[in-house]
């Protein structure tokens, strides 16, 4: 293999500091194990003389390996420890250049460099760590002319989104954050199974504690008004900690061919987008934040790295007006005044599934524990107003050469898909909705995620027969135009 040129570059010499911060945490913790007496722990010197012997002659190793070279036309990389690597990108299969930098690197003045193609889900080559000015060069080396311009120079020209602080503070009212339940649940029933929480206990101290000994019985009840309302305050506290850290001073900016953001309190993300890679908007919101008109678009994209599941945030806190008047600058769309919705026959299948959901476990509670399970019951007619609800929000129409769906009562999905970013096309029928004549129609686009894409659920098998043709034809047509004008 040809071995790097005085023209190739190392990475900042700063970059080992990075390599060492996590052993020198590793350090610190190892050693304030250590007994009282003075004596260094055998963790501590395990995992010292691990990292002299092993992974600080490969940090070192693979620093002075690290070797890369960018033009006009490519970028080289020339990397490796024990299998050598020489990886060629060329600079017109380059579809972002994204540049994060995190605390340390903030401190230290250097930034980690992404390079992303259309080809993978993760980067096809990653500099970690070079300085901010290099970091800056090998962006704008990467843009065509007419993308070059960076944001502080251009900014007042080019449509875009800001969200100041005041507004990521306020989005941050509506966030909640389920971790810390999590952890609070396993850690307290942990401590149950090892028999260092007696709930008896508990509950008479609470009870003698703050209800002066008049109640002794029902531990249960205390326990949970003295717990759960300290950790769902917990719970969004952090979820409002953690979207003020991601989407601090959220920026983006519509270049000619290419979307900007710039985000980040502690990691501060930088990139671009083409947009060609925008497959489909989706706009998400939950009951609270629509009394507010808030909203969230989203954009599912192709090839961008798998973390984020395809889906790239756009515009995180936006009125719906900001939405409907910037979104359609990066994909066309309009919007139409009337949807269709599914068929009726969702609210009885709805009903019987959410019905048996109650009932089972009810039934065997009644059979193994007590005959007050019954009054479980009671909510059967909530699970039908529920049925009755997703009825009416879901909803769908193809209008404009692209296909509209809204679904879900609480954590409300809007989709809007272009025809010509259609990949295929799927109705599935489970055994219920056989019984029912209905189906669910699925539209598959390029970098769809496992969990989250556009479907219509609970068609009538007629309807979902004529709006599968209508699809095919119009993707066929927008398709064989794309050819021609190609030609």
């Amino acid at each position: 293999m040809e071995e790097p040129s005085a023209e190739f570059r190392r990475l900042h010499p700063l970059t080992f500091v990075h390599y060492v911060f996590l052993a020198i945490v590793g350090f610190v913790i190892s050693f304030f194990s250590s007994t009282d007496t003075g004596v260094i722990s055998t963790p501590f010197l395990i995992f010292a003389i691990v990292y002299i012997i092993i992974v600080g002659p490969f940090s070192i190793a693979k620093y002075i390996r690290f070797r890369y070279y960018a033009t006009n036309d490519e970028i080289v990389i020339y990397y490796g420890v024990f299998k050598r690597v020489r990886r060629n990108i060329p600079s017109d299969r380059i579809q972002n250049v994204s540049i994060q930098r995190n605390l340390l690197s903030r401190i230290l003045g250097t930034a980690s460099v992404k390079i992303e193609t259309a080809g993978t889900a993760s980067a096809e080559g990653v500099l970690a760590f070079v300085g901010i000015q290099e970091a800056e060069r090998l962006r704008n080396l990467f843009r065509t002319v007419q993308t070059t311009a960076t944001i502080e120079e251009n900014g007042s020209t080019l449509p875009g989104f800001h969200m100041p602080l005041q507004r990521v503070a306020l989005a941050g009212i509506y966030q909640f954050s389920f971790a810390l339940i999590a952890v609070v649940y396993t850690l307290f029933f942990q401590l149950i199974s090892l028999d260092v929480i007696d709930l008896d206990k508990l509950g008479i101290w609470l009870t003698e504690r703050f209800f002066s000994g008049e109640i002794v019985t029902g531990s249960w009840p205390i326990i949970a008004a003295t717990f759960i309302l300290p950790v769902l305050i917990g719970g969004w506290i952090l979820g409002f900690l953690q979207y003020l850290i991601r989407f601090y001073n959220f920026r983006m900016e519509l270049g000619p061919i290419k979307i900007y953001r710039k985000f980040g309190l502690l990691t501060i993300r930088e990139s671009t987008l083409p947009y060609k890679r925008v497959q489909s908007f989706l706009i998400r919101s939950n009951p609270v934040m629509r009394l507010r008109r808030w909203y969230r678009l989203e954009i599912q994209t192709l090839g961008l790295e798998s973390g984020e599941r395809g889906f790239q945030p756009a515009m995180p806190f936006a009125k719906w007006s900001e939405i409907t008047s910037l979104a359609p600058q990066i994909r066309p769309f309009t919007l139409p005044d009337t949807y269709s919705n599914v068929s009726r026959r969702t609210i009885q299948r709805y009903s019987i599934r959410y019905s048996l959901m109650i009932a089972i476990p009810l039934v065997i509670l009644f059979v193994l524990w007590s005959e007050n399970a019954l009054w479980g019951f009671c909510l059967l007619p909530l699970a039908w107003g529920i049925s009755w609800m997703q009825y009416l929000c879901h909803q769908w129409t193809f209008h404009d050469g692209n296909l509209l769906i809204r679904r879900r009562i609480f954590s409300q999905q809007f989709w809007i898909v272009p025809v010509e970013r259609f990949q295929a096309f799927e109705i599935t029928a489970s055994f219920f909705q056989r019984r029912m004549g209905l189906c669910t129609l699925i539209v598959d686009t390029a970098g769809a995620g496992n969990f989250r894409y556009p479907r219509i659920i609970d068609l009538k098998m007629d309807d979902a027969k004529h709006l599968f043709g209508s699809l095919y034809d119009a993707f066929q047509k927008k398709d064989r135009n794309g050819a021609q004008s190609s030609a």
